[in-house]
C-alpha cells in the first residue's frame, strides 16, 4: 500500500451522501465488512478521508471488531483522529445551545490539519467562517493567497461532523464571528491544537 506524500492534494470529496453527521453513531446501520472495506478505500485517497475512516473505526470499536481496521491505518502510515469523538460531542452540545438558523449565507467550518508532534496527537483543527460555500473557502486556504497560515501545506480535509447542526448562520459579520468564536471555544478543550481568527 502506498503511503501518501505531503502536502496532500486539495481534492474535496464533500459530505458522504445519506450520512447523518449529527448522529452520535453515524455508521450504526452499516455492516462490519462494509465498514472495513470502506476504511481501506477512504485511506487510499489523496487526501485520505480521515474523518469518515475514523468514524467507521469508532463504530467497529464500539462493536469490538476494530483490529483489522486498525491494521489498515497502520498499512497506510496514518493515525485515526484521536480526538474526533470528543470534538463531535462538544459540537452536539454547542448545537443544542446555538442551533443553526433557518436561513442565512454565513457558514462556520473546521479544517483538519497535520504537522504537529505525536505528543499533540499529530492532528489539529482550524476554525473559520465565511459567506462563501465552505468548499470554495477551503480551496482558497489550500491554493490561494487568502489561505490561513499552515493550511496550504498541512490542510487535509473539511470536517463536516464538526459543523453539523450549526449552519447556516443568519445575521451580520459580527454574529458570524461570534459563532465562529463559540465553536473555537467549544473545541479548544478537547483538541490539542486549534487555530483560527477568534474574537475572545
Amino acid at each position: 500500500m502506498t503511503k501518501q506524500k505531503r502536502p496532500y492534494d486539495s481534492q474535496i470529496y464533500g459530505p458522504l451522501k445519506g450520512l447523518d453527521y449529527t448522529s452520535k453513531f453515524p455508521f450504526s446501520g452499516w455492516q462490519d465488512n462494509h465498514l472495513r472495506i470502506s476504511i481501506g478505500g477512504w485511506l487510499s485517497h489523496n487526501p485520505p478521508a480521515l474523518e469518515l475512516a475514523t468514524l467507521a473505526l469508532e463504530e467497529l470499536t464500539r462493536r469490538r471488531s476494530e483490529l483489522e481496521a486498525e491494521m489498515k491505518f497502520a498499512d497506510y502510515g496514518l493515525q485515526p483522529i484521536g480526538w474526533l469523538a470528543k470534538a463531535r460531542k462538544a459540537v452536539r452540545d454547542l448545537a443544542d445551545r446555538m442551533p443553526a438558523s433557518t436561513k442565512g449565507r454565513g457558514r462556520i467550518y473546521v479544517v483538519l490539519r497535520d504537522g504537529y508532534t505525536s505528543q499533540n496527537e499529530v492532528y489539529g483543527a482550524y476554525v473559520g467562517s465565511t459567506v462563501k460555500p465552505i468548499e470554495k473557502r477551503y480551496l482558497e486556504h489550500r491554493k490561494g493567497p487568502r489561505g490561513a497560515r499552515g493550511l496550504k501545506t498541512h490542510g487535509i480535509e473539511i470536517l463536516y461532523s464538526l459543523n453539523a447542526g450549526l449552519n447556516p448562520v443568519a445575521g451580520n459579520k459580527t454574529e458570524l464571528r461570534t459563532r465562529e468564536t463559540r465553536l473555537h471555544e467549544a473545541l479548544a478543550p478537547v483538541i490539542p491544537r486549534v487555530t483560527g481568527d477568534v474574537a475572545f
